[in-house]
């Protein structure tokens, strides 16, 4: 009987060990878990959003822990044969960034994330096909990816709504085209780009000549005004001369026409004017033309 005891108490002494080995788990910060309870939620601890890792308790036998990634993930969509709006043929290569954001929800609708993979393959190749289905393929490949891409995350998102998944991006890493569709593809986008290029060309001339024209119109308008202003100068500076000369010739009128006589005989020495009548027969010219003259023979 002693053995006995002593057996039963060696296998309950296990038994305890192995619930209370069971009745704590551990939450990897890079981890959220589901605790179920005879397959019914119980709790869920660190999903995205909270601080929860660390030693949680459970009761042994009873309540089970499912584990899920908590980052990002990543999956890739390789080699999608699509036609575009042309019916042209092309194979584009996509990738897909997503959370797990609610466990409950995916624990109920996927269960596990190798299932989720396979639908969100599936998800994907249909919106990118709605998505590029009604492009061009010069479209895709240059003009109109990121607005792609957006439309083609959220018909994403709507598709695998209610599944616990948030849909983070989605990008084309690649698109090809078979090369009987290339040199096609590529003539048209050259045509487009020349077109696109005459029309800013004769944009940019039209404007050109707007800006010429208006620079011609304020040209115009600066002269005349310089021209009006200098007249004006001009008629008063003439005014002024008069009369200073009226001035002058009201206080001495003999002197007054010495010295315009002076002034003349200047200009006449300086334009090499042949013939010189002094005012008034003063024969002052004469007199100043032959001492010139001396003195250049002079210096010879």
């Amino acid at each position: 009987m002693i053995k006995r005891f002593g057996l039963f108490g060696v296998i309950a002494a296990i038994v305890l060990g192995i619930s209370l080995i069971n009745s704590f788990f551990i939450v990897d910060q890079r981890q959220q878990a589901l605790l179920l309870q005879i397959g019914r939620s119980v709790a869920v601890y660190n999903e995205p959003g909270t601080d929860q890792a660390g030693l949680k308790m459970k009761i042994p036998f009873i309540q089970n822990v499912i584990t899920y990634d908590r980052r990002n993930l990543g999956l890739d969509v390789p080699d999608i044969e699509i036609f575009a709006s042309n019916q042209e043929q092309l194979i584009v290569d996509a990738f897909v960034r997503w959370q797990i954001s609610n466990p409950l929800e995916f624990y109920q609708r996927l269960g596990t994330q190798r299932e989720a993979q396979r639908q969100l393959l599936r998800f994907t190749d249909t919106a990118i096909r709605n998505a590029l289905g009604t492009q061009l393929p010069e479209e895709i490949i240059s003009g109109q990816r990121a607005q792609l891409m957006d439309r083609i995350r959220v018909n994403l998102s709507d598709s695998i709504a209610g599944r616990g998944i948030d849909i983070i991006d989605v990008r084309i890493k690649r698109v090809d085209l078979p090369a009987d569709v290339s040199q096609r593809v590529f003539d048209r986008m050259a045509a487009t780009r020349n077109q696109e290029a005459e029309q800013i060309r004769a944009e940019g001339d039209e404007r050109a000549k707007l800006v010429r024209a208006e620079a011609e119109r304020a040209r115009t308008v600066l002269l005349a005004e310089a021209r009006r202003e200098s007249e004006q100068i001009r008629g008063e500076g003439d005014a002024l001369r008069n009369e200073i000369y009226a001035n002058a010739y009201e206080q001495d009128s003999e002197f007054f026409r010495f010295q315009r006589s002076l002034i003349a005989c200047e200009e006449a020495l300086n334009t090499r004017t042949r013939i010189i009548v002094g005012p008034e027969s003063l024969g002052l010219c004469d007199n100043f033309i032959d001492q010139a003259r001396r003195n250049g023979q002079r210096q010879r």
